[in-house]
């Protein structure tokens, strides 16, 4: 009886570099789809955090008819401009900007996981507080807060606007590019 030759089973040079390349092209896709995805679940919690903090603020300013006051703060409690610290709510009665023995802890969230938040200038510096007057308005001037992915995509940046009536807004996308745009129009960049 004579046998046969068996076929080996296996794959060519030529179909298992399709195949790596095929591997490699779908990783990739999710990788960036992943990274998006992560992008907007960490503007939408940042969005969330920040909108929960300012409403809180706003409410307890005019509840106790007193100044309020939303701010990172650092080492020694004081208001600090380092927006990638601890957020906190406090209120302040003696317009300290700082959590004294005179002042009651309101609420504190952490900032964004990633990214990072900004505020807008205050004379020469970056805004160190946000506070709220006893009538709900804002006390001091208007600002606002950006937060920007680590990706630095535009796209994915989140803008919260403070008015003088205390209000916030976010930014939104007007002119259908895919970037929202700031209180003047212009988009909003990351670095």
């Amino acid at each position: 009886m004579i046998r046969e030759p068996s076929r080996q089973g296996g794959f060519t040079l030529l179909e298992l570099m399709i195949a790596i390349i095929i591997v490699a092209i779908i990783t990739s896709a999710i990788t960036v789809s992943w990274q998006n995805l992560a992008e907007r679940i960490t503007a939408y919690r940042t969005q969330s955090n920040l909108t929960q903090s300012f409403a809180v603020a706003r409410s307890n300013a005019v509840t106790r008819g007193e100044i309020t006051t939303i701010c990172p703060l650092d080492q020694s409690l004081n208001c600090s401009s380092n927006w990638e610290d601890r957020i906190s709510v406090f209120v302040d009665p003696q317009n300290e900007r700082a959590l004294s023995p005179n002042t009651e802890l309101i609420r504190i969230h952490d900032s964004a996981s990633s990214g990072s938040l900004t505020a807008s200038s205050s004379g020469t510096t970056e805004r160190r507080y946000f506070q709220y007057n006893s009538d709900g308005s804002t006390r001091g001037t208007m600002g606002n807060i950006v937060w920007c992915p680590s990706s630095g995509e535009s796209s994915q940046a989140i803008q919260l606007r403070m008015n003088f009536g205390g209000r916030i807004t976010w930014a939104v996308d007007h002119s259908g590019n895919g970037i929202r745009e700031d209180a003047s129009g212009n988009p909003l960049i990351c670095n």
